[in-house]
Formats: C-alpha cells, structure tokens, sequence
C-alpha cells in the first residue's frame, strides 16, 4: 500500500464535503478529467435548450459554458427547466452515509469514466511542457497529488469512490463511459439526461448530437480560455507504450478496487 495515497485519500474524502454542501441540484454531471467533459456538457446543454426554448451556452468552455447546466457553486434557475451541475468532484465517504442522505437528501449522479491510459495521454499532451519529463515518469504520477494538474492517482480515487458510491447507491448513480458516447452518442445522451432527470424528445437529443459534433465546437471556443477543450484530430504524438504499462499495472494492481469493465490486464 503506498502510504502517501492512502493518506492524501482519506484526508480528501473526510473533508471535501462540496457535492453536499451543493447539494441543491435535480442532478449532476459528474466526469473524470479528459473524460469528454466539455463535450458531453455542450450536447446536453444544447438538447436542454432546444426543448426548453431557453438560450445556450455562448462559449463550451469557462463560465460562458454554464448558462443551462451550472456551476454547483452558482444559483442557475431558468424557470421550468431541470436543475443540473456539472463537476469534477470525487465523493467524500459521508456522500455514502445513511445519516446524511436522511438529513440532506442528494440528487442523482450521472457519472462518465474513461480509460485511464488515454486520460493519461490526454492530459500529458496538454500538460507536457508544463511538467517537463518524459511521459512514463508522468505514468507514474505523484501519490501527494502536487505535481501534476491529473494523474494515475487522481483518477484511482475517482474511479474508486464512484465504484463504492454506485455499489452502495445504484438507482442514484449511473456510471457510463466516454466510450459509450463515442459508439452510441445519442442512445448514451439519452440515457443520461433520463437518469438526471431530464425527458427529451428525440429532437432534442438530435439537436445536441449535431451540436456536439467537433468542427462545430472548435468554432464555440472562448478566445479567452487558456488552452483547449476541444483537440483538433491527430494532434499529439504520444502513445501508449509496454514500459508505460509496465509502470501502471502494478498501481493499478494494488490500489484500483473498481474497474468498470476496462480491461487493465491486471
């Protein structure tokens, strides 16, 4: 067990109490980092819209993005429109509590993971002049949690708080995986907006695919954003590699308690 994990994780999970404190919502996008986050809020945002007759988002990134599903933090209330926020967040271990759920009903989850190898690629790609070291040091990541914006320890303590809150709570959390929006956008949009909460017609769903198509985001970029949401294909040059796996299968081996059906090859 590496204890600089184990502890970072339980300080993290006993006090980052945010999805209860903001806990006022119909219901929550929840995503990993490089999980199709920008994406997967702009389709549903704009299916939202279209069927609510309400304004879109200006802009698919930043503040400009949240004009339909909020920050937790803000009051967004667009009258007869469902309530729903999007997070990063990883669940304290009271979002788990009988206790809390009594005395602070919560609202339902709908939570998108992806395959953690390309989480890494993605955010290295970003990240990489910033981190200054070769990507199989950065696959190794930094248990403290302080060197990299996200690594393969942000991401085990994503995957596995959700694993044990779903376990737990299964009607409340839907898990699907960025892969599933990639082979059945629509079907996978549809399902989740369900689960939140949110009954559109066909149209709608239609009308949010289209909109989440990649040409038509990149032309929805905030000019004053740092960096992008959206990557144009083929940009980038890292790969996955057997040293990189070499590094990542014991960490998973020994720390990853819910997978959710990614072959690891552990």
């Amino acid at each position: 067990m590496n204890t600089a994990h184990a502890l970072h994780s339980f300080n993290r999970e006993m006090t980052n109490w945010s999805l209860i404190k903001h806990r006022n919502w119909d219901g929550y996008l929840v995503t990993g980092q490089h999980s199709g986050t920008h994406w997967i809020k702009w389709m549903l945002s704009w299916a939202m819209a279209h069927h609510y007759g309400v304004e879109g988002p200006k802009f698919y990134n930043n503040n400009d993005s949240n004009a339909v599903i909020g920050n937790p933090k803000h009051k967004l209330n667009l009258p007869g429109v469902p309530r729903v926020a999007s997070s990063h967040s990883i669940p304290a271990y009271a979002v788990e509590w009988p206790l809390i759920r009594a005395i602070a009903p919560l609202p339902k989850y709908g939570v998108v993971v992806r395959d953690m190898r390309d989480v890494l690629i993605s955010n290295y790609e970003k990240w990489k002049e910033k981190y200054d070291v070769p990507f199989v040091t950065y696959v190794a990541g930094d248990p403290w949690d302080k060197k990299y914006v996200v690594d393969v320890w942000w991401y085990i303590r994503f995957m596995n708080r959700w694993g044990s809150v779903r376990k737990h709570y299964p009607a409340e959390t839907l898990v699907l995986k960025y892969e599933d929006f990639r082979r059945d956008t629509a079907g996978s949009l549809d399902q989740l907006a369900r689960h939140l909460g949110v009954v559109l017609p066909a149209d709608a769903i239609d009308k949010g695919v289209i909109a989440g198509a990649k040409e038509n985001m990149l032309a929805f970029h905030n000019p004053n954003a740092t960096g992008k949401g959206v990557r144009p294909d083929g940009v980038g040059d890292t790969v996955w590699t057997d040293e990189a796996d070499a590094v990542l299968k014991p960490i998973l081996r020994e720390h990853l308690k819910y997978d959710f059906g990614y072959d690891f090859g552990l």
